[in-house]
């Protein structure tokens, strides 16, 4: 290294290596670049804020792909890593980072499309007997593993053995493939599956990594670390791996939906933010997910970025306790509380833009999203209206509502870690005293106070909680976990019946609805999308008159692509969180 002054850091120069070094030369040139940024003290303050702007959309369809005859084939695709992956785990990634990287290098029975619907991968279909208990997946021919051994019916056996063998946890996965009751490849290239019971939902868990019998035979992948042996069937195969520095993976030539056109894709590490800004606008990095901040400054400072955000794969909630005794088991107070608040205000107030509000459980733009988003205002007539038909009535000179003397007031958990969720709290306290109602808000330490009230006695009114299915610090996660099911959440078979039960079930606030378990079942037993999606609507609308929560927001992530990056379907769909579903079909333009 030859140092050279550069304000308060030093340019990075290296030395001539053998050409098939030259890229590994370059990204550890990049690396130590990014490096050496970290430590300057660079120009520029943090980005502004600006509560009423949008992230800028993509522009990239303005560009018209080129015919597959003029291609230009090869190129390196690097990719911001806000940590290292020191640990890879196929079945179960546990970070933003750890999902992208396996989902490049392993393939399932199934793949997830931009809109997260779930479509054949290693299969190249499925069918299934009338009763839905049955299903039969025919295997592409010709499957390789990255080291070249034949890839077959005997590698899914394996990998559903092993995965249902594990423990149950959180993961919503492992539960899933408990419907299996069993598997058999009658031919090399068929798998067919018996279930318990019809279970639509499955086909998106079938997404989860094949895993090789061959390497894996005598090994524990309960603590394995997949490091070790990171052998898929992906679009691409590991090159090389500097651990807390870069993951570079290489070109899968055999790869069953065609060689990718990127010689190569660089995961680089580069937890701070502002170096990575820096690398996005000189080009070091073609690709970054970047922290929220302002999309009119962010445009400012990556020019020629495209730039969108996609939804992060879990949301925020009001839950309302639906128990006899409690003052929200009665839904006109639900409902009026609902009316009070106007949530597009409140969401843009706490969540500085990053929230989008909504209306559902379901990921905002996948193929499940089909309930309107929440409309802006609040209608404190109408609110006033349903308190005083429920009997509670404002006595002269008070502020508070009651009923039979009692007052109208109730406590609103909150952890008080997350600053957003506490803002929101108090603004729906005070929304709340608009209408005669008094809520008081207690911030609490999760472990310690939160999470009893997720478990009987269920001692709360109100609740402002998250669930999760992508990575992040939510109250609870499934990650890699995308299907719009929200049976275990409202369904009555999930209700936990009385301190003895100890199932790990999540329907915590109550809800018991024959028409809406009908709806639920019927969404979950439906394996066409349009019929599944039918059904989904009826459950979206009968939680939505019923309101055991008031969904809140849904936060977004900004990422930004450099302007040479294109797909051969036209622009990249950066506003899903799985953008590089289509990453054989990426290329650079000169």
């Amino acid at each position: 290294m030859n140092p050279a002054p550069f304000g308060n850091c030093y340019n990075v120069r290296m030395s001539m290596l053998p050409t098939r070094h030259l890229f590994w030369a370059s990204l550890v040139a990049a690396l130590a670049f990014l490096a050496v940024l970290a430590g300057c003290d660079l120009a520029g303050g943090p980005l502004a804020s600006n509560p009423g702007a949008q992230p800028t959309p993509s522009v990239a369809a303005t560009v018209a792909p080129p015919t597959p005859t003029s291609l230009p084939r090869g190129g390196n695709l690097t990719v911001r890593l806000e940590a290292d992956v020191p640990e890879l785990r196929p079945w179960q990634p546990r970070s933003r980072g750890e999902e992208q990287v396996i989902s490049l290098l392993y393939g399932g029975l199934m793949r997830l499309d931009a809109q997260l619907r779930p479509v054949p991968d290693l299969a190249e279909g499925w069918e299934t007997t009338p009763d839905g208990r049955t299903l039969t997946f025919t295997l592409r021919s010709g499957l390789t593993w990255h080291d070249g051994a034949p890839l077959d019916a005997s590698d899914v056996l394996f990998t559903l053995e092993r995965l249902r063998g594990l423990p149950l946890t959180s993961t919503a996965l492992l539960a899933d493939l408990r419907y299996i009751s069993a598997a058999t490849a009658p031919t090399s290239n068929t798998v067919v599956l018996t279930l318990t019971s019809r279970f639509a939902p499955l086909l998106a868990s079938l997404a989860v990594p094949v895993l090789p019998a061959h390497v894996l035979e005598n090994r524990d992948i309960a603590s394995f670390n997949f490091w070790e042996a990171p052998v898929g069937s992906g679009p691409f195969r590991l090159a090389e791996r500097d651990p807390g520095q870069a993951i570079v993976l290489e070109r899968f030539e055999a790869f069953h939906r065609g060689a990718p056109l990127l010689d190569r894709v660089a995961f680089v590490v580069a937890p701070d933010p502002e170096v990575a800004r820096q690398a996005l606008t000189d080009g070091r990095l073609l690709v970054a997910e970047l922290p929220w901040s302002d999309p009119a400054s962010l445009a400012a400072r990556l020019p020629g970025a495209y730039l969108s955000a996609y939804p992060e794969n879990g949301y925020y909630f009001l839950g309302f306790n639906l128990r006899e005794g409690r003052p929200f088991a009665d839904r006109r107070l639900r409902h009026a509380l609902a009316l009070a608040v106007d949530r597009p205000r409140l969401v843009e107030a706490v969540t500085n833009g990053q929230g989008i509000p909504i209306n559902s459980s379901a990921l905002p733009g996948s193929w499940a999203d089909l309930t309107p988003p929440p409309g802006g205002g609040a209608d404190l007539d109408a609110a006033r209206a349903l308190l005083n038909e429920a009997g509670w009535t404002l006595p002269a000179g008070a502020t508070i509502r009651e009923r039979e003397g009692k007052p109208l007031r109730a406590t609103l958990y909150v952890r008080g870690d997350d600053q957003r969720r506490v803002a929101a709290a108090a603004r729906i306290a005070e929304t709340a005293a608009a209408i005669g109602m008094q809520i008081e808000v207690q911030p609490a330490d999760f472990t310690s106070v939160i999470l009893a009230r997720y478990a009987p006695p269920f001692d709360f009114d109100l609740l402002l909680g998250s669930w999760s299915n992508g990575a992040g610090d939510p109250d609870f996660a499934d990650v890699m976990f995308y299907d719009p099911d929200d049976f275990a959440l409202f369904h009555s078979s999930q209700l936990i019946q009385g301190e003895s039960d100890v199932r790990s079930t999540r329907n915590f606030v109550g809800f018991s609805d024959p028409a809406y378990d009908n709806q639920a079942q019927a969404a979950r037993q439906l394996y066409g999308l349009e019929e599944r999606a039918a059904a989904i609507v009826q459950a979206q609308a009968r939680i939505a008159e019923e309101l055991p929560y008031l969904f809140l927001w849904a936060d977004r992530l900004p990422v930004a692509l450099n302007g040479r990056v294109s797909t051969l379907d036209g622009p990249v769909t950066l506003a899903s969180p799985l953008y590089m579903w289509n990453i054989e079909r990426w290329y650079l333009l000169p």
